[in-house]
């Protein structure tokens, strides 16, 4: 697994697979901590790639006020 690589989208596909394992009541202690661990490693990535996205979004919002306030004093 290498979340730098990963499309958002494909990180969440894996979550929701980990999340599945879990509710599955066969999986051994060993393997729900690995399983575990990898979900909270996904979890940090999107957050991250969240993050990232949304600061993206209020640059563009504030150049586009700011441009908005420049057209209307000219």
């Amino acid at each position: 697994m290498t979340t730098d690589n990963q499309s958002f989208e494909a990180m969440m596909h894996e979550l929701e697979e980990i999340v599945k394992q879990l509710d599955n009541d066969t999986v051994s202690l060993e393997e729900s901590l690995a399983l575990y661990q990898k979900g909270m490693t996904l979890s940090k990535a999107c957050e991250k790639t969240l993050k990232e996205a949304e600061n993206k979004v209020s640059k563009l919002i504030k150049e586009e006020a700011e441009d908005s306030d420049e057209s209307k004093s000219e």
